[in-house]
């Protein structure tokens, strides 16, 4: 195999005319982004610029972006008609992609909100049914924020986003809450990167950082089959507007948990030494899964974010950073909409997983599904909610313990509803065969240099209850300091008359607690993981982040 290196990967812009945009600057309107992470009014995020900074990251290469407002820059003006595409540059319609990172929320009307980093016109929240979206530059609109896209509950895009609608293409979200995370953005490249569409780029990125979540992505066109065309392949970046007479959107759903969490360390804590990655033979594996022809890996593109991919006729293999590989088999057959049943799923997602899995132990976790619905504008007609195709995750176990890292140790497999596998993600990591034992409790040596007369003690394993609070205690500490600078403190930006800072209310997520192993580079090691959410009990905008201790390193 020969690696062609690169500066950067292929340009999403693939065929499009940007010097239709104007030679005014080396911008050319393609993309900008708004994150926010100190608030007039709500508690406080801490990712949301590392969020909107991976997602255009890698756009930058090709050209400069519009702009990037944060915090106090981001104001009501750059999302509400009048001033959206201000100097015809700056605000939400002055691009054609834009990516929004920062808390978000949506009322019992289906109507959106998102708070700002300051106030303008008395008003310090960007609200869906004031925007009009898509009639200057907007194509793609992203909203990294929790339920930004409603499909569930009496919600649908059409409710939500029609009004605002005014010429976009494809609009990405949440059903749910989502957790405060810095990987969303650059996620999303990494999958685009990979081969995947816009719409699986999406979905897939939010389920690497947290299953638990609901992603959610809608496309629109003049009919049904546009609007369901756009969302099965849509890859490239356009400028040219489309009607919105009907909506197509898609989600994942989770349907079974089939793995009772391991809340117990094991008796004698160890640490798994991993073969180093050689990402060429990655590469390699995937292209045998798929029957790759041999001249179809001779010559392999690489950039320098770590995304190696190639493709032969409909199928594509690919390897990212962290050893993260993913493979596309065949198109899904969508005309069947009869759901596959969860036993049959396993067993056909069993055969192949352990075919592929090079000798890993494997231990089947779960089950979820990609759901469909569409309707009309106009909402003459409106569709069920039917499911695509089933994805079955296997976690990698050591000695009969689960990889718990969310997007590492695992093998997921795409079933469509014929029950034949379309595609999959595999991200197990082979073990070298030997361990070492942590020193992580090690008694001190006896005062005064006397000899020890007893004999050591073996590591033993601690509670990881009690590491995982200690965590919790650390990470709120670093939190503190981070806002403790803030008007008001904690959650209290701007508040008329500074507040004594106090402590924020904070709760484990139920279900969320767990005893595993992380990978991280070439090794495993025993930890703790669980999901905590900071902010009022009653509030609307709160903020979820993992907690994850060591239990011997």
């Amino acid at each position: 195999m020969r690696m062609n290196y690169s500066d950067r990967g292929p340009s999403p812009l693939e065929g499009a005319k940007s010097e239709a945009a104007g030679t005014r600057d080396s911008t050319f309107g393609w993309w900008g982004a708004f994150s926010i992470q100190k608030f007039v009014n709500q508690n406080t995020l801490f990712h949301t610029h590392a969020d909107a900074g991976g997602w255009l990251a890698y756009l930058q290469q090709f050209y400069d972006r519009n702009f990037w407002f944060a915090d106090g820059g981001a104001q009501v003006w750059a999302y509400e008609e009048t001033y959206d595409n201000w100097q015809d540059r700056y605000g939400m319609d002055a691009v054609v992609a834009v990516y929004h990172s920062g808390h978000g929320g949506m009322d019992n009307n289906g109507v959106f909100f998102a708070p700002l980093g300051a106030v303008w016109d008395g008003r310090s929240d960007a609200v869906s049914n004031r925007m009009a979206l898509g009639n200057e530059k907007a194509n793609y609109v992203f909203w990294s924020t929790c339920t930004s896209l409603r499909v569930l509950g009496g919600h649908s895009p059409i409710r939500t986003w029609a009004g605002p609608n005014i010429g976009f293409r494809m609009i990405f979200g949440f059903e749910t809450v989502s957790i405060d995370s810095p990987d969303y953005g650059k996620k999303f490249w990494e999958k685009w990167r990979a081969g995947q569409t816009f719409a699986d780029a999406w979905l897939n990125a939010s389920w690497d950082i947290y299953k638990g979540q609901a992603p959610s992505v809608c496309a629109v066109g003049a009919n049904q089959a546009e609007a369901t065309a756009r969302l099965n392949g849509e890859r490239t970046l356009y400028r040219e507007h489309v009607p919105d007479n009907w909506y197509a959107w898609r989600w994942y759903n989770a349907r079974d948990s089939l793995r009772e969490p391991l809340t117990q360390p094991p008796g004698s804590p160890q640490i798994v030494q991993l073969a180093p990655r050689d990402p060429g033979a990655e590469l390699t594996k995937m292209g045998r899964i798929a029957d790759f022809p041999s001249a179809a890996l001779q010559e392999v593109q690489v950039e320098r974010q770590g995304v190696l991919s190639a493709a032969s006729g409909d199928r594509t293999v690919s390897t990212a950073p962290h050893a993260i590989r993913w493979v596309k088999l065949a198109e899904a057959n969508h005309r069947n909409l009869r759901q596959l049943p969860t036993e049959r799923a396993i067993e056909a997602a069993r055969e192949f997983a352990e075919r592929h899995a090079d000798g890993a132990e494997l231990v089947v976790d779960s089950v979820h599904d990609l759901m469909q619905n569409s309707g009309a504008k106009d909402g003459s007609e409106l569709g069920q909610p039917v499911s695509l195709e089933t994805h079955v995750t296997f976690r990698q176990v050591f000695d009969g313990v689960p990889v718990i890292t969310p997007d590492r140790g695992l093998i997921r497999v795409v079933l469509d509803n014929d029950a034949t596998v379309v595609q999959a993600q595999i991200s197990t990591r082979e073990a070298t065969g030997t361990t070492r034992e942590p020193s992580t409790d090690v008694a001190p040596p006896p005062e005064g240099g006397k000899s020890a007369s007893a004999a050591p003690t073996a590591p033993r394993a601690r509670d990881p209850r009690e590491l995982l609070a200690a965590a919790q205690r650390q990470l709120l500490a670093e939190l503190a300091a981070v806002t403790a600078g803030e008007p008001g403190g904690r959650g209290e930006k701007g508040a008329k008359g500074a507040k004594a800072p106090q402590e924020p209310e904070v709760r484990d997520v139920p279900g969320t607690f767990e005893v595993g192993y992380e990978i991280e580079g070439n090794e495993a090691y025993p930890a703790a993981r669980k999901l905590i959410e900071i902010g009022p009990s009653d509030g609307m905008f709160t903020t979820r982040r993992w907690v994850v201790a060591p239990l011997a390193r």
